[in-house]
């Protein structure tokens, strides 16, 4: 955690050298370091629909063999050889965990120094929260925009899964008594890693969608 903390804090330093500016800094080590995470993220999404896929044979399985204990436990070792345990996509939330964490400790130490930044200009200074709410209030929204995909037309035939509005509202709660009392620099990272998740997400819908439109139409 420190190394990944200690690298991630010298790259910001160099970027910081170049623009003068510890918020465009920020910005730019989040969106590259999300952009190297890109194909973790797509693998993770790959893995879930395998488990959803999974739990649907499973259910259907049991419906239609619950009475024979020995021939359900036969097709249910084929559905998981077939798809798989379902466990890669709970390595790779590991993987990334330490990762984010360390570029989190890094902003921490690196913005030591407090200054403005051209991003926040109604910030004083990055080391303090934002008074006038304008960042967490729009890091909470990017946060939450990806649920409302499910309910987009254009997605309509991914049939995304819906949160329940119980879980939309936990997280808009989390979210809040977080966001609103930390340094700017550090609600200024999570803005931007929201943003990027919530674009990657939008995109990857939008080709999935298309695929299924053209393979409907074929």
């Amino acid at each position: 955690m420190e190394i990944l903390a200690q690298l991630f804090g010298i790259l910001i330093n160099g970027i910081y050298g170049l623009t003068k500016d510890y918020g465009v800094a920020i910005v730019m080590i989040t969106i590259a370091i999300r952009a190297c995470l890109v194909p973790l993220n797509i693998r993770q999404r790959q893995q879930m629909k395998k488990q959803q896929q999974t739990s649907k044979e499973v259910e259907a399985l049991k419906a239609k063999y619950g009475k024979n204990q020995e021939k359900l436990n036969q097709e249910l070792q084929k559905v998981y050889r077939k798809n798989g345990t379902g466990m890669g996509s709970c390595l790779l939330s590991f993987i990334q965990l330490p990762i984010m964490y360390g570029l989190y400790k890094a902003i921490q130490l690196v913005t030591l120094a407090g200054t403005t930044t051209v991003l926040l200009p109604w910030v004083t200074s990055i080391l303090v929260k934002d008074q006038m709410l304008i960042l967490p209030i729009a890091t909470i929204l990017v946060q939450i925009l990806p649920q409302t995909y499910p309910y987009l037309r254009f997605f309509k035939d991914l049939k995304l899964q819906k949160a329940p509005a119980a879980t939309i509202f936990i997280l808009l709660l989390t979210n809040s008594f977080f966001v609103f009392v930390i340094p700017s620099g550090i609600g200024l990272y999570y803005f931007v890693s929201g943003l990027f998740v919530a674009l990657e997400q939008f995109i990857v819908n939008i080709i999935e969608a298309r695929k299924m439109k053209i393979a409907s139409a074929a």
